[in-house]
This record gives structure tokens, sequence and C-alpha cells, in this order.
């Protein structure tokens, strides 16, 4: 039976035929802090936790629908010709497949107050209603708030005004110091986290050991799900959420984002297919749909680049990589472009006007490499070469920058021998996620090269003192925390 056209509806019916259960089974997040606010997402959901990992799964195929013939799904595909078509197992439904975590309506709120002021009153929000056509999720802008300190937040969830709180999440997290404050800053950058290879029952190991450094902030560069990857892909914008879903519920994950604040950005595969342009779709799933659900999921703040200041050492942007890449027609007509030109400018402006000691240019993918041949989405292969010799360029010319990237499923360190930029790649989330890179030997490049195993990324600022100037240091870490490499820059 084809389901690939009434699957919205069933989810909102079976939804709404539960509307006495308000849970968190996908958890909160915490994103987009700065010395002042805060995003909160949530979501309800229809039962307590996610399903188990054992459960039944649906079946999706393509077929091509001129000649009707099944069309496998591969990497680099655009699946503009395809009719999808989802059956379900016996008696298994959207709800019940594995790791599934269906939306449900209900009201949610907000609470928060300082940490230190454990017996002072809330400030509360009022209740809002859960956006059905947006997953049944739900943020609030915390504004207002006061510069380096750290929060207590309560997200409250009831299935409808008259009915009392039935979940509850806790959480904290800790606001920006003023651009002119000589402070501390922690943070970790992970990649690539794919729901067939995580390494844990309850997720991925690589939370717990983030977690345990305590970072202010976290950045997530892309490929938080992967449509395209295992047996269940997203066809269509059912599924789409089904993936966010099952990974976000998972404990790990859960509990890390209710304690750490986050930047979400996206690449390829959370939005759509392995280096997908604008004009792609997979069955009924399109591009500009990749990009709905993104922001659904994630609550990023608009425009999708932006930056960040966290005292008066540390200055991190955050590079869109999907928005504004242009198509591959109008690629035969101008230069490709990945950034696109308002994007350029922006980044040109802002990184001219800083003047904190540190900057961190993040980007979803490579600016430096070296990367495969066969790869061509990023600036550091041919395809976007005129590009990227531009945007090289520019960062060159800004005193004390770094660029860390994810996307690439190994760990390097490497300095680009025409303007000496340096790029640390995170690695992936997993070691069974990592690969790609075939030479066992480092190029000139690399200060630092690490293959076959995954990981993240911390970096930590210390503040100047009479004797010596601020610091930034690096450290790319395996997946249970182990530091693999580490370098600590002065401020020049």
């Amino acid at each position: 039976m084809n389901h690939s056209h009434t699957l919205g509806l069933l989810s909102l019916a079976t939804a709404l035929a539960t509307a006495g259960h308000a849970h968190q089974a996908t958890g909160i997040k915490l994103t987009e802090p700065t010395a002042h606010s805060i995003t909160v997402w949530t979501r309800i959901t229809r039962e307590a936790e996610r399903a188990a990992d054992d459960g039944p799964l649906p079946t999706t195929k393509l077929f091509d629908r001129t000649t009707g013939k099944d069309i496998p799904f591969r990497d680099n595909a655009t699946y503009a010709n395809a009719r999808p078509e989802l059956t379900f197992p016996p008696g298994a439904s959207l709800a019940t497949i594995r790791g599934a975590a269906l939306g449900a309506p209900g009201q949610t709120r907000v609470r928060y107050r300082p940490a230190a002021a454990s017996t002072a009153a809330w400030t509360e929000s009022a209740w809002r209603d859960v956006d059905p056509s947006r997953d049944f999720t739900a943020t609030f802008a915390l504004a207002q708030l006061t510069p380096g300190t750290r929060y207590t937040v309560s997200v409250e969830n009831r299935p409808r005004a008259d009915a009392p709180v039935t979940s509850a999440t806790t959480g904290t997290f800790v606001t920006a110091p003023l651009a002119t404050a000589n402070a501390t800053a922690t943070f970790a950058v992970m990649s690539c986290q794919q729901y067939e290879d995580r390494d844990r029952p309850d997720g991925f190991a690589i939370y717990p050991s983030m977690l345990a450094l305590k970072p202010d902030f976290m950045v997530n560069t892309g490929d938080a799900v992967y449509y395209d990857h295992g047996p269940v892909h997203a066809i269509n914008i059912d599924l789409a959420r089904y993936h966010w879903a099952r990974m976000y519920g998972f404990p790990t994950l859960r509990d890390f984002h209710r304690q750490v604040a986050s930047f979400f950005m996206k690449d390829d595969h959370d939005t759509l297919t392995n280096d997908s342009h604008p004009e792609d779709r997979s069955g009924d799933f399109t591009f500009t749909e990749g990009l709905r659900v993104f922001r659904e999921q994630t609550a990023p703040s608009e425009p999708p680049y932006r930056t960040l200041r966290w005292g008066r050492h540390l200055q991190v942007w955050f590079l869109e990589g999907r928005d504004f890449r242009s198509t591959s027609e109008a690629d035969r007509k101008q230069t490709p472009t990945i950034l696109g030109p308002t994007q350029i400018a922006w980044l040109e402006r802002t990184l001219t006007a800083s003047d904190a000691t540190f900057r961190v240019v993040i980007t979803p993918t490579p600016m430096v490499g070296p990367d495969r041949p066969q790869k061509d989405d990023n600036y550091a292969n041919k395809g976007y070469v005129v590009e990227g010799t531009k945007i090289r360029a520019l960062l060159a010319r800004q005193p004390n920058l770094t660029v860390i990237t994810g996307d690439r499923h190994w760990q390097y360190v490497s300095r680009d021998p025409a303007t000496a930029i340096e790029e640390w790649s995170v690695g992936p989330a997993t070691d069974a996620h990592a690969g790609g890179w075939s030479e066992d030997q480092p190029r000139p490049e690399h200060r630092f090269l690490r293959i076959k195993f995954g990981g993240f990324l911390s970096g930590s600022v210390a503040p100047s003192t009479a004797t010596a100037p601020s610091a930034l240091t690096l450290r790319l870490h395996d997946t249970a925390g182990k530091v693999m490499f580490t370098d600590t820059k002065p401020a020049k």
C-alpha cells in the first residue's frame, strides 16, 4: 500500500486522538545564546519515551515515474523523477516504528531564574499551544537576561488549558559575557552523527564526553541526521521529522541538550541528500522542505549566518553553506558560489569590524582540506576554486583567526600553503562513521592527521593577566574525551 500522500494526515489524526498525553520524549534544546537572550525549543510527544530500537521498520522505495522501474538509493543522486512508495509491516505505523516519537497537541511554557537565586521567584512565559504544522514544536525567545550568568530553566507541558502539568524538563544554560569582559570561554564542536553508526544503546558516547568538559556552548556543524542513509530514507516530510525524533529522543542527547546551549548548522544530509543542491528532491521531499524542517527542529536565528561574541577575547562566526549555494544550472553560466555575495559581504564586514582577540570561523564544509578529488562540494576542491581562493584570502587578512570544519569523517589540522590559514576538522561522532581519507601518511599541509576514528573538538580561551596575554587552546578528542592533539595560540 502506498502511504506517501496520506502520512501527514495520519500522523496528525493519530496525535489528535491521544490528546490526553503531553510528554517530552525528544527533550528540549537551548539554542543561540547571547549576552542577553536565548531560544528555548520544545516539542510535545504522545509517549514519554521514544519507541524501542528493536521494533518494526517500514520499507521506502523509489520508482521511475516514466518506466515504473525501481530506482536504488545511492549517493550523489537526484530523485526528481522518482515516485516514492512507503509500506509499513502488518500492525506497524508511524507511531510504533523503531525509535519513533510521534508529536501530540498540547500547551507548553518556560520558567527560568538565575541558578544562584534558587529561592527567587521564577520568570514565567505564558502558556502556548504547540504548532501541529511545525511537528508540534514551540520556541520561546528569552530576553533581557543578565550577561555572564548561569540560569535554571524548566519547560512544562500539559495536554490542554484545563489540565495539570503532565511533564517537565529542567535544564541550565549560561549567557555570554559582555564584549568588554576579560572572561574565559569554553566550547565544543561536533559533526556527522549517523543513527545506524551510534556507539551506545542510549545514543552516542561523545555527548557525556563533551558534557564532562562543562562547555559554555556547543556547535553542531551539520549532518545531525542522515535522511539518505539506512533502511528508512526521508522520501516525505513526515519521515524527515521521524529522523529527528528518533535521534534526539536518545537519552545521551536529551541529557546534553538540557544542560548546554547549542548552535546548529546544516549540511547536505540534514537538508536532503548527499551533496544536494537547491533543485534536488528525494521522492516527495524537496530541498526547500529540508530547509524548513531544519529550522523547525533546531530553532536557529535568522539569517542563518551569524556571529557570537563571548567576552573580550572570543568571537565566533557560523557560516551557512546550503541556503545560498548556486544551482547546477546557474553554475554553467556564472562562477559557482557556496556562501553567496550577501553572506560574503557580511563576513568581510563583521570580521573587519571585530576587536575580539581571537576569531574562530566555523564552516560546515572544508575551506583548506586537503580533500578527496572525487568530492566537489566545498572550497578544498576544484568546483569552487575561484570563490574558495577569495574566501581564504579574506580570512588571511584577519589576525588570530582559525577555521573549524565539520563534514569530513576524519580528524586533521591543516595549514593552507598559500595563505597559512589553519583549519581543524572535528571528525565524525563515532568510530564506526569514520572513513573517507585513504592515505595513511600526512601530506605537507597536515600538522595532524587521525583517520578511522571519531571524536570532537573543544576550545578554551584563557583571559589575559598582568603578566600574560589571552590564549586560545584547541584540542581534538576521541569519542571518550581523551585528547589526541592540542595546540595553544597566544594572542599576537
